[in-house]
């Protein structure tokens, strides 16, 4: 090897080796910030402050964070991820199951995820009605997070046709939502109900739209059909 070539693999691991420092940082300065947020708004949140509690310097933590907006938003898309990683490893172990009942586990799972952080999402909430950025970004990654987990589930996200089921879903997950910010039951069975009628009436749409192709069609009835069979047999959400 050329010793031009051993500076590239030398930059190539310094360059590695810094990002996951940077990751690292970010996420200690993230889960504070996200701490922090469970007891006061978002607009009182302090970058110096949450530098300080984890003993980041202040500098640093600017240039790796930026604000403490951006730290939240962060914790957010590792939950997401998490959620994403746990529901795969759900449905891997499933076995043969309709592509219907995956999106209904993974996104089930996803509010199960958060459940412990409903203080955090409300003040989230709150903040967006005054930040359009965060509105914005909040939306964008309901929107990336959902198409990630209908892709996991089978389902063709692509086109137009794809888009708009995206869409469909990501208005079921934030009517849900409601449900589930005052659902105190241990398993939350109300918000899986809530989620579970949703999504029906969501496919129900689809199919009277036409938003699905000819094999999708088939495959949408299909899972229907169990949904039907299950309540039939007892075996709802009720």
């Amino acid at each position: 090897m050329s010793p031009l070539s051993f500076t590239r693999v030398g930059m190539m691991m310094q360059s590695a080796t810094g990002a996951e420092q940077t990751a690292q940082i970010f996420a200690k300065l993230a889960d504070e910030a996200w701490q922090q947020l469970g007891a006061r708004p978002l607009a009182a949140l302090s970058l110096h402050e949450i530098a300080q509690n984890v003993g980041v310097d202040a500098a640093l933590a600017s240039a790796v964070a930026g604000d403490p907006q951006r730290l939240v938003l962060g914790k957010m898309a590792a939950l997401d991820d998490q959620a994403v990683l746990e529901s795969f490893a759900d449905i891997e172990d499933a076995g043969e199951i309709s592509i219907r009942e995956k999106i209904l586990e993974a996104l089930m799972h996803r509010f199960e995820v958060y459940a412990p952080y409903r203080v955090q999402i409300e003040a989230v909430n709150r903040a967006a009605r005054t930040r359009p950025d965060l509105g914005v970004a909040l939306g964008l990654n309901l929107q990336h997070v959902t198409r990630r987990m209908l892709a996991m589930a089978g389902d063709s996200c692509e086109g137009w046709r794809g888009m708009l089921r995206i869409k469909g879903v990501v208005g079921v997950v934030m009517m849900v939502a409601r449900d589930w910010m005052k659902d105190d039951s241990p398993d939350l069975a109300p918000t899986m109900k809530a989620l579970d009628r949703r999504l029906q009436q969501a496919e129900e749409w689809a199919i009277s739209l036409r938003l699905f192709r000819q094999g999708e069609q088939q495959q949408a009835d299909s899972g229907r059909d169990d949904a039907a069979a299950a309540g039939r047999y007892g075996v709802d959400n009720d």
